[in-house]
């Protein structure tokens, strides 16, 4: 089958390339084929060319990206006002990011920018919602599976943030106890 093009430069994939796709991303793992069938409709396939902003840091987002091909940078300015992006992370062919929006919806912590022609599979928040009406077995398995992801990344972080702190680069961080 042939990829379908709509006007506004989204492709909708054959049901057949969907499903294929989404088996090879361990978001959807634990998912079956059948169930990942009635949730095809609901992804946009989108290229992107070298140097193309897919996320801004502070902007309002609404979806989820996979990477199905090429390579992103993920920078931030971060907090304290100063010029210049820091580079966090380079992300390539199956991973996935834009979750975070998804979950908390607050602006946008990063700027994510294509450094190869890439190619995302895309889901809005509204897709998600349409997940949890659908499917909420397929629903539930997602967001644990997204939580898995956040926690690893979380964990990297935290080695990092250790690491400063151990060579004496940062201070240590103060302990926010949760109480008022």
């Amino acid at each position: 089958m042939m990829d379908i093009k709509p006007r506004d430069g989204v492709r909708k994939m054959s049901i057949e390339r969907i499903t294929d796709r989404l088996n090879d991303f361990s978001i959807f793992g634990g998912i079956d084929g059948a169930a990942l069938e009635k949730l095809d409709d609901l992804f946009d396939v989108r290229t992107y060319e070298p140097g193309d902003h897919l996320i801004d840091e502070g902007a309002q987002g609404n979806r989820l990206y996979i990477l199905t091909s090429g390579e992103v940078a993920v920078s931030m300015h971060g907090d304290s006002g100063a010029d210049g992006e820091v580079p966090l992370a380079k992300l390539n062919a199956g991973e996935s990011f834009g979750e975070m929006e998804l979950i908390d919806t607050q602006k946008r912590s990063a700027t994510v920018i294509a450094t190869t022609e890439t190619e995302t599979l895309e889901l809005t928040n509204m897709g998600l919602l349409k997940i949890f009406e659908r499917d909420p077995d397929s629903f539930r398995m997602l967001m644990m599976n997204l939580a898995r992801d956040l926690s690893r990344r979380l964990r990297a972080a935290d080695r990092r943030l250790a690491e400063l702190v151990k060579t004496g680069v940062l201070p240590p961080p103060r302990v926010n106890t949760g109480k008022l």
